[in-house]
């Protein structure tokens, strides 16, 4: 059984990496639909695009700030699983 710490760590990288592939998606589907908008002569095909762009950043950062989490989650368990081996000898 996990300690409540790691567990933590975990939500919070599904928690992040979720929204954050949410987010990645529905900017790649703005930033086709500025593109479409361009296509058409529509003026307002630039901010529809840099929306679509912001979004694509900004889930790309929680994918990156989720990784990080599992990182701490799997060295909690590493230093877990040592110490308990080190009270074993």
């Amino acid at each position: 059984m996990r300690p409540q710490r790691e567990r933590n760590l975990i939500a919070r990288f599904w928690w992040l990496g979720g929204i954050g592939g949410l987010l990645l998606g529905s900017g790649l589907a703005t930033l086709l639909h500025g593109s479409h908008l361009k296509e058409a002569g529509d003026n307002i095909w630039f901010w529809v695009s840099t929306g679509g762009f912001a979004l694509i950043m900004t889930g790309i950062g929680l994918i990156g700030h989720a990784n990080r989490f599992r990182t701490l989650a799997d060295v909690h368990q590493l230093l877990r699983e040592r110490d308990e081996n080190s009270k074993s000898i």
